[in-house]
């Protein structure tokens, strides 16, 4: 029997400990799924009414997200019909993250665009905080992807042409979404694309985050450097609309996993699948936009939007193209079926995480396949081991001893050398990027607080250190590493075992 989300009103299956949609986690600690009764989505729709009678009437909910609920009201004095966004009480808001919120929804409402749904009014009463936005008939994207599938390649290129303009004349205005994805895509009766939400997305350190698993952004669409809790910039919003597009052309999105832990994996270390995989009539000038706007590293994405945009309007698309994508667009949002493109499925994606560094031949041994995707603390120390070998007989050194997980021998200090300069000292550097699991694991290096749960590409003093990812109730992993100078050292992600002696 299948549950629903608490927070965004998505089935979530009963083995789920997260929903696929918003990234929520959904049991608790001892596994019991939570369930929200249809009672208690008819209270808040109650106590929205009572809290903005006399401002709005509202009428009932349009769709749930991970971070507010959506009504259509009819604004009291114009009379006009409205989408309003309420993002509850609840979520933690501090009163600093909530004026910063005001001024950008403010500074959205500013914001005159074709393929940007207008922001009308933004506020708080009773302890609501509100955005009443510019209500569209038609469907959203992602609605449209689930009844059909892969949309025709031209409605790709129409789609990606019209949220592209969308975000890059929001980022030439210092705007940044933070959550592009298909549910804020929207395509009127007249086939005209239009993207909501547009600066109004919560960022991390916004939340006060006391629920466990809590997410801000949506798993599938997330950049990796809003994996890692970096701030998400517009090359951020590159990678989503290359997540969008390529969700366009095979009907699904390229990482999928049981975990959330398992999906910030993919986003990290996974390569995207080729589309060409799935469907043969992929043009090589649309195959580029995906592979500079999914590349992993901002800084090899596009310079700007605007450059993404030029790409995008460099692929072929002709007046006869248009026409025809505004007419199945049309179909489409108004819930009418039009032909099926037929698609291969997406191959599958690999199931172990691995240490991704380039180990000179002969080849690293490959995971048995159907190995679990969860990495020992064993498995993960050989690992190391055999990296941190290799990066010192480039430099020409000696590994450095690396300590046994749960043994009750103290852990064997780094050598002298290792000992960390100080932070004053102008010395060279290299970066972390790696994953924990479980996610509230703390990793420190040298006995420095590195961060919990990730880190991405974090500047670290280059050579040996001392790797530790601790976490209660769990064996502390105490291993040696090298950071390489100049370089990006990836550990994919460190499983810890319980001290009962399981992962």
């Amino acid at each position: 029997m299948k549950g629903k989300c608490f927070q965004c009103g998505a089935d979530v299956a009963p083995d789920a400990s997260f929903c696929g949609r918003c990234g929520t986690r959904t049991s608790d600690p001892l596994e019991a799924t939570l369930v929200l009764p249809v009672e208690n989505q008819d209270e808040l729709l109650q106590r929205v009414r009572m809290v903005l009678a006399g401002e709005y009437e509202v009428e009932h909910e349009l769709g749930r997200g991970g971070m507010g609920v959506v009504f259509r009201a009819t604004e009291a004095g114009l009379g006009r019909t409205v989408a309003l966004k309420i993002l509850p009480p609840d979520l933690g808001l501090t009163a600093r993250a909530v004026e910063r919120f005001k001024r950008e929804a403010r500074m959205v409402a500013e914001l005159d665009h074709p393929n940007i749904i207008p922001v009308y009014r933004v506020g708080q009463i009773g302890g609501v905080l509100h955005i009443a936005m510019k209500f569209i008939e038609g469907r959203s994207l992602d609605a449209i992807i689930e009844a059909q599938g892969a949309l025709p390649v031209p409605v790709v290129v129409y789609v990606l042409r019209g949220t592209s303009r969308a975000a890059a004349y929001a980022h030439d205005r210092g705007i940044v979404h933070r959550d592009l994805k298909g549910a804020n895509i929207l395509v009127d009766r007249d086939g005209r694309v239009m993207v909501s939400d547009f600066g109004v997305a919560l960022r991390a350190s916004d939340v006060t985050l006391t629920a466990d698993g809590t997410v801000i952004g949506t798993p599938p669409f997330m950049s990796p450097e809003q994996c890692s809790g970096r701030r998400a910039g517009p090359q951020s919003d590159q990678y989503s609309l290359g997540i969008v597009a390529f969700q366009m052309l095979t009907g699904a999105v390229p990482f999928q996993a049981d975990t959330l832990a398992g999906i910030m994996h993919h986003h990290f270390f996974t390569p995207v699948p080729d589309v060409r995989l799935v469907r043969d009539d992929v043009p090589s000038a649309l195959i580029d936009v995906l592979h500079v706007a999914l590349a992993k590293e901002p800084g090899a994405r596009y310079a700007s939007t605007r450059d993404m945009l030029a790409a995008v309007e460099a692929i072929p698309f002709s007046e006869a193209d248009r026409r025809e994508c505004e007419r199945t667009l049309r179909a489409l949002a108004a819930g009418s079926p039009v032909g099926k493109i037929a698609t291969r499925g997406l191959p599958a994606l690999p199931e172990g995480p691995t240490l991704a560094m380039s180990l000179p031949a002969p080849p690293p041994a490959r995971w048995p396949s159907g190995r679990r995707a969860r990495l020992t603390a064993v498995g993960a120390v050989a690992t190391l081991a055999v990296g941190a070998a290799w990066w010192i007989s480039r430099a020409g050194g000696t590994p450095a001893p690396s300590a046994i997980p749960g043994s009750t021998a103290a852990p064997a200090a780094p050598p002298p050398s290792a000992t960390p300069p100080s932070p004053r000292a102008a010395s060279p550097t290299g970066k972390l990027r790696m994953l924990t699991s479980p996610p509230d694991a703390e990793i420190l290096i040298d006995d420095r607080r590195l961060g919990v749960g990730s880190v991405f590409d974090q500047e670290v003093a280059a050579g040996p250190r001392r790797l530790r990812v601790r976490a209660p109730g769990y064996q502390t992993f105490d291993t040696s590493i090298v950071v390489p100078r100049g370089e990006t050292l990836r550990l994919g992600r460190i499983a810890l075992r319980s001290r009962d002696g399981g992962t």
